[in-house]
């Protein structure tokens, strides 16, 4: 013990008695020295760097799954692997040439980042590099097109035929009963039908993707004019027109498919048709002829944009924002794009010139065709670009943010848009 002391003692340290604390100071250098060797030594970040990282990629990999949680059913497992791989395949690229093929603007959309379109004869599909996915006549007279994920819905508007496709093999080839009058489809497969019935203003038939029947609903009040179906294909929303006390009237109706109780219109809004509908986060957005109405899903307007002496030359429709592209009644060449949100509020506007043709969006990217040209714009209204689309251009279709789709009198073209 003697000898220890000794030794700390030639070495300029003093060595605690025992049951003595070390110096505050000496202990607290002695732990830091320790802290930094251990650092070199390993030199590794700190454990809580993993954990981090662990949780972004957790994150990551949630929101995939979540993304893509229809394809990923066991059902769906097979036809997504093969939908993708097709999806790769390389073709000769744009600009695709029509041959005695008639498209009309409404039959001509992108989605997933590609070309979907129904001609007077066949449905068909590209891809970015003018691959055609699949092409399949038909035989509809007055063809109308509706696409959701993997899955196209195309029936005949006036007529009784109707198709389900997906990108593999036609699903469903059938008819109906009463003469159609609209139509939507769900990316699981689920769509819905709006028909002519005899002693009824109509009836919504709602169908699973093999074409068996799910659920009808009648009604008694108003003619249904458009239909949607929410994500998972257990509600859908209809807008319908009638008349009260010699005034027009449209109503909207919100159907639970789980229910059999007869439903009274959610809202009703007078001197206006509504020409298309949509369910978004905060409930439903309506586009009509005279105005754009949001509502809450208990059926409370949320908010409503009247358009005015402006004409509705066209529309966009997605989940989250109706595009508009408003024609100007006192000047013939004056026109206005503009996104109305989910709450039924105007996000943005950008003043176009010459008459609407066509508009489309994407994420937050809105795109109008007019005087052969191709205007792209944030729907808070910021110019992000142009091209030329020729004085024979039909319609526009965003294929991102930066690149459209084309329609031609007698092509399909993939521009870029450029600021």
């Amino acid at each position: 013990m003697h000898k220890f002391l000794r030794s700390a003692q030639r070495k300029g340290k003093r060595t605690p008695l025992p049951g003595e604390l070390p110096p505050f100071g000496d202990s607290a250098r002695r732990k830091d020295k320790r802290q930094r060797k251990k650092a070199r030594r390993d030199g590794r970040p700190p454990k809580g760097i993993y954990a981090a990282i662990a949780v972004l990629l957790f994150c990551a990999v949630g929101m995939v799954l979540w993304v893509n949680r229809e394809n990923l059913k066991p059902a769906n497992i097979s036809e997504w692997v093969q939908t993708q791989m097709l999806g790769l395949s390389k073709g000769s690229g744009f600009p695709v040439h029509l041959t005695d093929e008639n498209v009309q603007p409404c039959n001509f959309i992108a989605a997933n980042k590609e070309l979907f379109l129904t001609s007077d004869t066949a449905v068909q599909a590209y891809n970015s590099s003018a691959k055609q996915l699949f092409s399949r006549k038909h035989s509809l007279s007055s063809a109308v097109m509706k696409v959701n994920g993997n899955r196209v819905l195309v029936y005949n508007l006036g007529g009784t035929g109707y198709r389900l496709e997906s990108q593999l093999k036609t699903l469903v080839d059938s008819s109906t009963d009463g003469k159609l009058l609209g139509g939507a489809v769900c990316a699981n497969g689920r769509f819905a039908l709006l028909t002519e019935e005899d002693g009824y203003c109509g009836q919504l038939t709602v169908y699973q993707q093999n074409g068996q029947v799910a659920y009808q609903y009648s009604f008694s009040e108003y003619y249904p004019t458009a239909v949607a179906v929410n994500s998972d294909g257990t509600h859908a929303v209809v807008t319908a027109v009638g008349a009260s006390g010699g005034a027009l009237v449209s109503a909207v109706y919100e159907l639970d498919f789980n229910s059999n109780q007869t439903v009274k219109p959610a809202a009703t809004y007078a001197d206006t048709t509504f020409l298309d509908v949509a369910y978004t986060s905060f409930g439903i957005l309506a586009v009509g002829d005279t105005q754009t109405v949001a509502l809450d899903s208990a059926g409370k307007t949320l908010g409503a944009y009247s358009y005015g002496d402006a004409q509705l030359a066209a529309w966009n429709l997605n989940s989250s924002t109706a595009v508009l592209g408003l024609l100007d009644f006192r000047n013939a060449t004056a026109s206005h794009l503009t996104a109305v949100n989910a709450q039924g509020k105007v996000q943005g506007s950008a003043k176009v010139d010459g008459s609407i043709v066509s508009v489309s969006q994407y994420a937050d990217v809105m795109a109008v065709l007019s005087s052969g040209k191709v205007s792209a714009f944030t729907t808070s209204g910021k110019a992000v670009g142009s091209c030329s689309a020729g004085s024979n251009a039909r319609a526009v279709a965003l294929r991102s943010a930066n690149q459209v789709f084309l329609l031609d009198v007698s092509e399909i073209r993939l521009e870029t848009l450029r600021g």
